[in-house]
């Protein structure tokens, strides 16, 4: 190698070299604070940390603010108020205010020694606690005015004139009322699918009864869709909407209470709660899963089973009284002398029911396949359908049913038969009547009685001239509701024609 390639390499070698020193420095410059000594970054950390104290050994907190003036002792690893100690406390809340001074860490220093504490709301607080340590060590906190802006609160030590900022986690934190401190224990959460019995009573106003009835012992139509009975506030049973219903069931299953005001009153009538205004009874059941002693087998898959579901039904009752200064109820559990309070759109969601909108809008809906005859009579004439069944029995030993349908004694075609009943058990309520009415002396345009195959049972829909846009409908009930005349008149005209509409 020729003298002057080896010193070109050894010059390129010495220009790399200094290439790395010099990226090596750019990138320490870039980030000294990172490398710097790490005793200045500790005491840069700490150097507004006001005061220390150490959780496990506080057993004594004096808070103060223009709603509370209490103190708590720890006992037995639970904190309780030394005026009270029956009173149930919120835990989590004395926990909050131990987080706030194991480590009072300033914002920043706003001044030393000011002339005037006043200017900062030190000289009246809007809020101080104390704490005290087993060993004797304790710290007094005072918090003043907010810090114009919203960024904080100033604060200062007792004995100490330093005056700095704290966030304003100090102050939520400092401004629980001695309302806030007492323990709330709130109603069943309840799954909306498991309500089977809601009762609503009221001092003033309509009664509301609503019952899962999915085998017709209480309304005829006891179909999926029609499976829940209104017993009040009517005579007489009525029909739900099922998916009305499961929207008014949300309603029903959150009981949370935003405060206890008095865990143990013996005075009821201070919350109107001596003489309700309203009830709330909800029955429900919950299911769990229980371990069997000894494994059984499946009937229907023959694998083993080895846990069962357990229903047990239970129930909750809640009584309402008084709304207080805020507008929230006043309310009482059944067979607790605690009285809470609850958000008035909690309460008015379940004592305001619209139960018109919540009934089946159908008058009389019955399954084709239970009837097996329809008496009709428009305006004093009378019409029959009728279902004539015959049970055969095939080469096999297989029944089947064949079913024979007559339009006034003539046998008709089952295409008619079904879209004429189909018009006639689709009448509906339009409006309910703001009281009752009678129609002693009027004779109805349209009746229509079905009768039951099994059973021989009748079930008779009436309907009288009302005005000029609706029909008075009655089913043997106190009439109440009407039904939208035109609607009536198409069922009139289906039943005289007999026909199918695209006819």
């Amino acid at each position: 190698m020729s003298k002057k390639k080896k010193k070109n390499r050894i010059t390129l070698i010495s220009l790399i070299g200094i290439l790395v020193i010099l990226t090596g420095f750019y990138v320490w410059y870039l980030n000294r604070d990172k490398f710097g000594n790490n005793n200045e970054t500790s005491d840069e950390d700490t150097s507004l940390i006001m005061a220390t104290m150490d959780p496990e050994l506080i057993d004594t907190i004096h808070y103060k603010n223009e709603n509370a003036d209490m103190t708590f002792i720890k006992e037995n690893d639970t904190w309780v108020y030394v005026d009270d100690k029956e009173r149930p406390i919120r835990q989590n809340y004395i926990q909050n205010m131990i987080n706030l001074i194991d480590e009072i860490k300033a914002d920043r220093i706003v001044i030393e020694n000011p002339d005037d504490l006043g200017q900062y709301g030190l000289t009246d607080p809007f809020a101080s606690i104390k704490a005290t340590q087993s060993d004797g060590k304790s710290v007094y906190l005072l918090i003043g005015n907010e810090v114009t802006g919203g960024n904080g609160y100033y604060a200062k030590l007792e004995g100490n004139d330093t005056v700095f900022i704290l966030p304003t986690i100090y102050a939520t934190n400092l401004s629980y009322s001695d309302v806030n401190m007492t323990q709330v224990e709130n109603g069943p959460s309840i799954i909306s699918n498991n309500i089977y019995h809601i009762e609503v009573t009221k001092k003033d106003g309509e009664d509301f009864e609503l019952l899962y009835d999915p085998d017709s012992e209480y309304h005829v139509a006891g179909t999926p869709l029609l499976s829940w009975a209104i017993l009040k506030p009517y005579e007489e049973p009525y029909a739900a909407d099922s998916s009305k219903v499961t929207e008014l069931l949300d309603d029903f299953t959150n009981f949370y209470f935003l405060s206890c005001v008095d865990y143990k009153a013996s005075d009821f009538s201070k919350y109107g709660l001596d003489e309700p205004l309203a009830t709330i009874f909800v029955e429900y059941y919950e299911e769990r899963e229980e371990e069997l002693e000894k494994p059984e087998t499946d009937p229907d898959t023959g694998e083993e089973i080895t846990k069962k579901t357990v229903r047990e039904d239970k129930s909750f009752k809640l009584y309402v009284g008084n709304k207080d200064d805020k507008g929230n109820y006043y309310v009482r559990k059944d067979g607790d002398n605690a009285v809470y309070t609850m958000t008035p759109s909690y309460v008015d969601a379940m004592l305001e029911i619209d139960i018109f909108n919540l009934m089946s809008s159908f008058v009389s809906i019955h399954n084709i396949e239970n009837i097996e005859r329809v008496d009709i009579d428009i305006s004093g004439r009378p019409y029959t359908m009728e279902i004539k069944r015959e049970v055969t029995t095939d080469e096999e030993g297989n029944e089947e049913t064949v079913a024979t349908y007559y339009y006034n004694g003539k046998e008709a075609k089952e295409d008619v038969f079904k879209e004429v009943y189909q018009a006639m058990i689709g009448a509906k309520y339009d409006t309910q009547l703001k009281e009752e009415v009678s129609v002693e002396g009027l004779q109805p345009v349209l009746t229509i009685t079905y009768r039951y195959k099994d059973t021989g049972e009748t079930y008779t829909s009436k309907y009288y001239p009302y005005d000029e846009s609706f029909y008075l409908v009655d089913t043997g009930y106190p009439i109440r509701f009407t039904a939208d005349k035109r609607k009536i008149d198409a069922i009139i005209k289906a039943i005289r024609e007999f026909k199918k509409s695209d006819e």
